[in-house]
């Protein structure tokens, strides 16, 4: 994996479980994780350094492609995973929803890094239309993540309800313990500068 792969796998988990953690319970977390590429495995492990993963299973197409604890995608063995996790991590490069929210209790967090771009989403606006929605940036999201841009579209949710990261992060919000806490990411060019600079001040290679 060269340099840019490799910060993108260390600052995409970091700014995620970042984001979420001050709804993280505080106790061994049963996570769900749509996909099994190197962003699904990075977030269960930063996941793993803050709380004790009590059990993560992994939701794929095909369960016989990866070596990990994996269950095929829409499956009951999949829907039970969702059911109970405290955590669900979409991780995909999917366009349209990869499960249906309504499986998803209301002090779920969830958080998805697969999509990029306005027209693709991995959630469904039913989700987000019942969940406090964080972003790592309001005018990006608008512009870039398709989770929000057609959530907007559907009319399940508006601009004015996206909460910055930053205001989760200083406490300037606090995020609601009685609804899905969502943290949907796209990406941005400082995340990598922070995780260099840290990677270099630490005498990292």
């Amino acid at each position: 994996m060269g340099r840019t792969g490799s910060f993108t796998t260390l600052r995409t988990p970091a700014v995620s479980v970042a984001a979420v953690l001050p709804r993280l319970p505080d106790r061994p977390l049963r996570v769900a994780v749509v996909g099994a590429g190197p962003q699904a495995t990075g977030h269960v492990a930063t996941l793993a350094a803050v709380r004790p993963i009590e059990g993560a299973t992994h939701l794929v197409r095909d369960p016989s492609r990866t070596p990990l604890d994996a269950v095929t995608l829409g499956s009951p063995p999949a829907e039970e995973a969702l059911r109970s996790a405290d955590v669900v991590v979409c991780a995909t490069s999917a366009r349209s929803p990869v499960f249906d929210a309504a499986l998803l209790r209301d002090d779920v967090v969830v958080v998805a890094v697969g999509s990029h771009e306005p027209d693709a989403r991995e959630l469904d606006a039913a989700l987000l239309g019942r969940a406090t929605v964080v972003v790592e940036d309001v005018a990006t999201a608008l512009r870039e993540a398709g989770d929000v841009v057609l959530a907007i579209a559907e009319g399940t949710m508006t601009p004015a309800g996206l909460v910055p990261v930053r205001d989760v992060v200083t406490g300037a919000v606090t995020v609601p313990a009685d609804r899905p806490l969502v943290f949907t990411s796209v990406g941005m060019s400082w995340q990598d500068l922070v995780v260099a600079a840290a990677v270099v001040g630490g005498g990292g290679a």
